[in-house]
């Protein structure tokens, strides 16, 4: 038995109608493996979430979506590491609407109104 994707993901080449995922792009990795979305955190992140060259990736919110469907452990989607995809989960199970990017490791303050117990009546 193997394993598979909730959903498929999407075409992330220039062809697309909203540009190419920066991933895809050779030319910003000219020294580094073409893999550093999963050996490289760091470099990956500046990448993604454009603090390497000022444009952050078009695709950025579809890649995380994908990621967070599909439950994806490792590696740098959506600008966001697996431990912070995984706080993110844990924080919103079950409510996929919620799964929108952060940045990275930043502490999440919750709202108060979403970890208190209705009172009782």
């Amino acid at each position: 038995m193997g394993i598979r994707a909730v959903i498929k993901a999407p075409d992330w080449s220039h062809m697309h109608h909203r540009g190419g995922a920066k991933c895809r792009d050779g030319s910003l990795t000219p020294t580094r493996s073409r893999d550093v979305f999963f050996s490289d955190d760091s470099f990956a992140l500046d990448i993604c979430n454009g603090t390497y060259d000022g444009v952050v990736c078009p695709r950025r919110a579809e890649c995380l979506h994908v990621a967070m469907v599909n439950r994806e452990n490792y590696g740098i989607w959506g600008g966001m590491t697996a431990r912070d995809r995984l706080a993110l989960r844990m924080r919103y199970p079950g409510m996929p609407e919620r799964w929108t990017w952060h940045p990275p490791s930043d502490e999440v303050i919750p709202n108060p109104e979403e970890t208190q117990w209705p009172a009782a009546s």
